[in-house]
């Protein structure tokens, strides 16, 4: 069995991990395995096992706030600045405002203050805290200070200094997107990455196209032995020249996963053939790269790279029997990524095949080329700009037709029948190819319909920091009330910024397996409940938006119908006694107001037999003329402040739940002391402690225990 190896490191590498699941299950197939083994694989096998069991993980610790910090990498967004490297062998990650100093290759005494790397807050939302283990990052800091910077001695540090030299050179010479796309395919440096490119090429699914990979080692490859080919040296020569040069790029690129496993098993190949051995069996020698990379960094077990990198090779070298043409490799690369990327990535986009097939060809054959040229050759630089608008024309009309597949977020069983179910489609595919495309089609079909229909009623409240932005799901109806909103500074320009309802909510409701809203509500017109909103409708479909009758600012007044009006949305204005749903009774705000606070809506509703209070930020002078109501979830007022929520309104209302939507470290000190007090007794969820707070079945919970 060619995946001997692999499995015997697998055990080793989950218990060292803490996978013990994986250890069981690499046992089972080491055991069926190991049989006609012959001596030298035994030896090896027993070589990376040593090599695995006596890897130690660093401490993640740091001596003291004062550090020498190596950089490797430095990435700018406006004024805002992340730092990676290490120090004493640790890797980490430093952010900062306006650091002047500090580029890769230099080595700088940096003052910091440690911060914890952040769970998974939302459905759908970034988990740092897998990111940091599955990347090998063992901390991370806020800057205070940079005293002194020097050259990093040795080989990297020159290397990384030469790199940056190279990047700058690229960045004053050409513009943004042309430089995108050489720094990214001649260096794999992605710093150059704006928000809308990266999200175009995530929901087809070609991300991996936009950084070094195999593909592009295969590339390399190729164009060194037409490059050789007509120089008078040795077979032999050129083979080490290319094993050299291989190396040597993986080097100056970072050995990201995908990277060191091409690299890797380009160098045995090439190095095998330097003694007339060929490579019979592929996937032995693919077994025996990943096994070694395993072993010497345990880590990458978690990391999505390698799990691609290796997964998909795999995959696509023990179906190959199967595929007969380009498109149906790009289908049945897109079923292994659906594996892997299902709890991951919140939405595909169902031409995700074509595009992969159309952007690979094109990547590989005129932009990376083109890249090479034009840094040699920066005067041709247009002839890749018209490229590059032919690419992001094809793009813009790609994401205005939406034709997106939410991928919903699936429980563990639905996860197993996920991977036996498409598995089980490529066997098929052996026998009757139609039988084994229709299980596949028929496996995705009923493990989305299965999640669709056994959803149960619930009311979500989101992280998105200082702010709200709540779903609710009941029946067949799927609305949002307020937003969220971050402030952006207009003066800095920034390549991505956080935006709560492109990047908190849609992702949200893409993995509840929702492409559209029945509604929008929106309680009044503060920016920190409306702010996402325009981020929302650039990439999900509302149809109705309501507000309130009364108003107190009518230039955001005036804004929001415009916005509205641009996304084809329609209008309805709420008043108190209103029942814009059988569940929903508006109860407040019932006459005109001078302060926008006073105009919040409020709001009683009952969705999936639990009921709540939500007032928006209505200070204590209107919660006096809220009706008495029995409730069992009351959203704190005002983010916790102590101008709202009422001793009054809390002693007639007696919910069982609080919950109070707030930001970590805000700078209003929400929620105040005297409002905690006042909620004493009762069941209080905070989104900065517990992340997104989910109501359902008689019981409200955290994403954070």
């Amino acid at each position: 069995m060619p995946l001997f190896p692999l499995f015997a490191v697998l055990i080793v590498t989950g218990l060292t991990e803490g996978f013990y699941l994986v250890s069981v299950v690499a046992s089972v197939f080491y055991l069926v395995t190991r049989r006609g083994q012959g001596l030298y694989a035994k030896a090896g096998v027993i070589g990376l096992i040593c090599i695995a069991s006596f890897h130690t993980t660093p401490t993640e610790s740091l001596p003291s706030d004062t550090i020498a910090f190596s950089i490797e990498n430095r990435k700018e967004n406006g004024k805002s600045v992340r730092l990676y490297g290490n120090v004493d062998n640790l890797q980490g990650v430093l952010r900062g405002r306006e650091l002047n100093r500090g580029r890769p290759g230099e080595t700088c005494l940096v003052q910091i203050e440690i911060e914890a790397f952040q769970p998974l807050r939302n459905t759908g939302g970034f988990d740092e805290r897998a990111w940091a283990r599955s990347s090998n990052v063992s901390f991370k800091g806020k800057v205070k200070r940079i005293d002194t910077c020097r050259p990093t001695a040795g080989w990297d540090g020159r290397m990384l200094r030469w790199k940056e030299r190279k990047l700058q050179q690229i960045e004053h010479r050409h513009r943004a997107d042309v430089a995108l796309y050489m720094e990214a395919l001649l260096f794999g440096e992605s710093r150059m990455l704006d928000e809308q490119t990266s999200f175009s090429y995530r929901v087809t699914g070609l991300l991996h196209l936009l950084v070094i990979s195999g593909s592009h080692i295969a590339m390399l490859i190729v164009a060194m032995r037409i490059l050789l080919q007509p120089i008078p040296i040795r077979r032999e020569t050129k083979t080490v020249l290319m094993i050299f040069s291989i190396t040597m790029f993986g080097w100056m690129t970072g050995f990201s996963p995908p990277v060191a496993r091409a690299v890797v098993v380009a160098d045995a190949i090439l190095f095998l053939s330097l003694f007339g051995v060929t490579i019979r069996d592929p996937i032995r020698l693919l077994s025996w790269c990943a096994a070694g990379m395993l072993a010497v960094q345990p880590f990458l077990l978690t990391n999505l790279g390698f799990q691609l990198t290796v997964g998909m090779t795999f995959f696509l070298l023990v179906t190959r029997q199967i595929w007969t043409g380009l498109i149906e490799l790009s289908v049945i690369a897109q079923l292994f990524g659906l594996i892997v990327l299902w709890q991951v990535q919140p939405v595909l986009s169902v031409a995700a095949p074509i595009w992969n097939l159309v952007m690979a060809i094109c990547i590989s054959w005129i932009i990376m080329p083109l890249a090479f040229v034009t840094w040699m050759i920066p005067s041709i630089a247009p002839l890749f700009m018209v490229v590059l608008d032919a690419i992001h024309g094809m793009f813009t009309l790609h994401d205005d037709l939406r034709p997106w597949l939410p991928l919903h977020d699936l429980a563990l069983p639905s996860q197993i029948a996920l991977w036996l179910g498409l598995w089980g489609s490529l066997t098929l595919m052996n026998r009757k190819r139609w039988i084994g495309w229709g299980a596949a089609i028929m496996t995705c079909g009923l493990i989305a319909g299965w999640s669709e229909w056994s959803e149960s009623s619930r009311v979500t409240f989101l992280d998105v920091g200082q702010g709200d932005a709540i779903v609710v799901e009941s029946g067949r109806t799927i609305g949002v009330i307020d937003v969220g909103g971050v402030f952006q500074d207009p003066n800095e320009q920034k390549r991505s910024t956080f935006d709560p309802g492109e990047d908190v909510l849609a992702p949200y409701l893409w993995k509840r397996g929702e492409r559209s809203l029945d509604f929008v509500l929106l309680t009044h017109a503060d920016h920190d409940h409306i702010g996402g909103l325009e981020g929302l409708l650039k990439v999900v479909t509302v149809e109705e938006l309501w507000i309130s009758k009364e108003v107190a600012n009518a230039e955001k007044r005036e804004e929001l119908l415009h916005l509205a009006a641009a996304n084809d949305v329609s209008v309805h204005y709420l008043e108190a006694d209103d029942w814009p749903t059988p569940w929903m009774w508006i109860v407040a705000p019932n006459r005109p107001h001078e302060d926008e606070n006073d105009h919040s809506i409020s709001l009683y509703m009952n969705v999936g037999g639990m009921r709540y209070l939500l007032t928006g930020d209505l200070p204590i002078e209107g919660e006096a003329e809220l009706p008495t109501l029995d409730v069992d979830v009351f959203k704190l007022g005002h983010h916790g402040s102590d101008t709202s929520s009422g001793e009054e309104l809390l002693e007639r209302i007696d919910p069982e739940w609080v919950i109070a939507s707030v930001g970590s470290n805000n700078r209003y000190g929400h929620p105040h002391e005297e409002t905690l007090r006042r909620v004493v007794g009762k069941r209080l969820l905070r989104t900065d402690l517990n992340g997104m707070i989910v109501c359902e079945e008689n019981m409200c919970r955290g994403i954070i225990e």
